[in-house]
């Protein structure tokens, strides 16, 4: 569950950024692990789907108490993943 709040505020907060990507998925693991500490969910390997191409993503995402909302998120946009590399990070090209 926190996984699913943190990459839903990762899409949301990267479309607010720049509002040329329209991301429709992200996986936190895509790249590497996330760890997950305390009400902290450090996701330095995610990618996000945008417009069919995926890039690779670092995010690290503070939940309040609760774990019901997000009170702090700080993420990082990287280069697009070859397609060629896809497959092996179980990354679909589509829905």
């Amino acid at each position: 569950r926190i996984e699913q709040l943190c990459n839903l505020e990762a899409m949301s907060q990267i479309h607010a950024w720049k509002a040329d990507f329209e991301p429709d998925r992200v996986v936190a693991y895509a790249m590497g692990q996330a760890r997950l500490a305390g009400n902290a969910l450090q996701a330095g390997g995610a990618a996000f789907r945008s417009r069919r191409q995926w890039y690779n993503l670092s995010y690290r995402c503070e939940l309040a108490a609760g774990g019901t909302k997000v009170a702090g998120f700080q993420f990082q946009v990287g280069a697009p993943v070859p397609r060629a590399a896809w497959a092996a990070h179980e990354l679909p090209p589509e829905h």
